[in-house]
């Protein structure tokens, strides 16, 4: 595939075992920027001589128009960089990225004064290898290396040299660009370096030009609609070459049988050119079975081709190498599904699976679409899966002013984190930031069990479940035993994520033991699967279900919830994000937070708020 050796060095550079710390530490980020700055440097062209004839006039022109091109593959390098830089991947979150869009083909380590390891085999690839040749080249590699060499790798198994290799090897995303024709020259401009910069990132897209419908089904609208979707997806195309890409609009894609049947598509047309580095652009016309082209929705075309590479065939295609279809992405002027909570912005993140009932109630016909059409898609698709909504002046973030604060463009972030821009379980006040971009999945359920609930219910509880979970979140051993006595009788309630990936236990705590006083609700164990931890936003959506409760009525006469956590605990930077007030409790090696918004409540509350978390006697084992 095309920037190939660049693509690897940015990768080997975002592996996790390049970097001690949680993330990108000042080590790396400093190889990581030389890197970047190597790539970009440009040597000065020779001055022409004096007295030159045409021959060199001719040859300096030409060197002129190198040296054009060495500068534009420099910006375009130390954009890459800086927007690599600016999403801050985790070591959780570049190992995510590196195991799902890149062919790993580890190193083996070298010992000081022992021999060189055997070069690696050159194949001659007739045709694109699948991820199962890959690993099974990789393991008759190492395999002969460790035989070869037993003195240097003693006791170390091949399969620590030969990680796992997905097969969905050619990762695919589908964009739909509403209202090209409003959307100025230098925004098209930097949607185009986007889209560039997603497939040397490993994410090869299909785009598909929105504009809006003829008003009437009569030739001469027809023919004028269809000369301006033409003109508007060439602009697209124009956009993409202008930044080094390789684009081509592509017709007769696109059929249907008769009035109203369902739409068809040509795959070839869209496979061949996907797997040749070249990015397809396709507007919503189509040849009905007179071969005459009638408009359709680009929403109809989205779901269209979401079902095709959602069962596409290796061996139906032009090129036996499977597909994955990984990010679906609306560019639209209006941007994201608007929020309630946040006026001026959108919600963040949507978790389909338990969200959209709820607010399907609360949208306008447009934004109403651009979910249900999203649903739809992301059922066809794995979990793994996920969509966004963003406007194209976020897409184009590169073509910000270089003087003012440069932000982060919302499609290169969630390609390297898979997450959105900002938490959705950040309290909305303390975010201090509006977005236009929306993240959403298909998600996982979530389950809420109300107060007095008994986790020995078998009928509600899978009591061996919950505690698998608990065990794996934390680390440590149960004591069930006590666990049950302490709070079998005293449940809030009990919120369950998918099939136990996350659960939140909220227990009604009593300060001095006196029932006679106000209750305070205490947030007792919030687990999530360790496999599940930093990715597909479990933490966050049994956070955001837990807070919510307060405002809805779950927790009854509750002004908010309160918990504790060990003073070492790493998850505590998460909670200090999350809570309204922390507390250091003396003596103890516990800290508290509480969610309470009332600051004259939590000052009046506080004593009992700090009785309950001092007092109550854990239920993990210490190692």
């Amino acid at each position: 595939m095309r920037f190939t050796s660049r693509t690897a060095r940015i990768h080997s550079l975002l592996l996790p075992g390049n970097s001690s710390s949680a993330s990108l530490n000042s080590s790396s980020r400093a190889r990581f920027f030389a890197t970047g700055l190597q790539l970009c440097h440009s040597p000065e062209t020779p001055e022409r001589p004096a007295g030159a004839g045409i021959a060199e006039e001719a040859t300096t022109t030409l060197q002129a128009e190198v040296k054009g091109i060495r500068s534009q593959t420099a910006e375009e390098n130390r954009d890459l960089y800086l927007s690599v830089l600016s999403s801050t991947s985790t070591k959780r979150e570049a190992k995510a990225y590196l195991q799902r869009f890149t062919p790993s083909f580890a190193t083996p380590p070298t010992q000081p004064g022992a021999p060189p390891p055997a070069p690696l085999p050159k194949f001659v690839r007739q045709s694109p290898l699948t991820g199962s040749d890959i690993k099974a080249r990789n393991q008759t590699y190492v395999q002969r290396l460790l035989e070869n060499n037993p003195s240097v790798y003693q006791n170390i198994a091949p399969a620590l040299f030969v990680p796992e290799i997905a097969e969905e090897d050619v990762h695919v995303g589908l964009i739909k660009i509403r209202n090209v024709s409003h959307t100025g020259d230098a925004t098209l401009k930097g949607v185009g370096r986007t889209i560039c910069q997603l497939q040397r990132l490993g994410l090869f897209t299909i785009v598909v030009v929105d504009e809006v419908l003829p008003s009437t089904n009569d030739a001469e609208a027809i023919t004028k609609w269809r000369a301006d979707a033409e003109k508007q997806a060439d602009r697209v195309v124009s956009a993409i070459e202008a930044e080094r890409g390789q684009a081509r609009r592509v017709d007769g894609t696109l059929s249907v049988d008769s009035e109203g049947s369902p739409l068809k598509v040509a795959p070839n047309h869209l496979i061949t050119p996907l797997f040749r580095g070249v990015i397809p652009v396709l507007y919503p016309m189509a040849y009905n079975s007179n071969q005459r082209l009638v408009p359709t929705t680009a929403n109809e075309v989205v779901l269209k081709l979401t079902k095709l590479l959602s069962t596409h065939c290796p061996r139906s295609s032009p090129v036996d190498q499977p597909i994955c279809l990984d990010r679906i992405i609306f560019l639209d002027p209006l941007g994201g599904i608007p929020s309630a909570d946040r006026p001026s912005g959108a919600h963040v993140f949507i978790n389909l699976e338990q969200e959209y009932n709820d607010l399907k109630t609360q949208l306008n016909d447009h934004h109403l679409s651009n979910l249900s059409t999203l649903r739809q898609a992301l059922l066809l698709l794995p979990p793994t899966s996920s969509g966004v909504i963003t406007t194209p002046t976020l897409a184009a973030a590169h073509n910000l002013n270089s003087t003012s604060k440069r932000s982060k463009n919302p499609l290169i972030h969630n390609l390297l984190t898979d997450k959105p821009l900002i938490s959705s379980s950040l309290p909305v006040q303390s975010s201090n930031l509006t977005t236009l971009t929306t993240l959403l999945k298909h998600g996982i359920p979530i389950t809420i069990h109300p107060s007095h609930t008994k986790l020995t219910d078998a009928s509600k509880i899978d009591l061996a479940k919950l505690t698998v979970l608990i065990e794996d979140s934390f680390g440590k051993k149960l004591d069930l035993k006590h666990y049950l006595s302490r709070i079998n009788d005293n449940i809030a309630a009990v919120i369950i994520a998918g099939d136990y990936e996350g659960a939140a236990i909220v227990t009604w705590e009593y300060p001095n033991g006196d029932k006679t006083k106000q209750r305070v609700c205490y947030l007792d164990k919030f687990a999530v699967l360790r496999k599940s931890q930093g990715t597909g936003g479990v933490a966050d959506v049994v956070f955001k279900a837990m807070v919510q409760g307060v405002r809805n009525g779950l927790f009854k006469d509750a002004e908010g919830i309160v918990w504790r956590s060990r003073r070492w605990n790493p998850v505590n930077k998460w909670y200090f994000e999350r809570a309204k007030g922390t507390y250091k409790i003396p003596d103890s090696g516990w800290t508290m937070f509480w969610t309470t918004q009332d600051a004259e409540v939590s000052k009046r509350r506080f004593e009992e708020y700090v009785d309950v978390c001092a007092k109550i006697e854990p239920s993990l084992f210490e190692e």
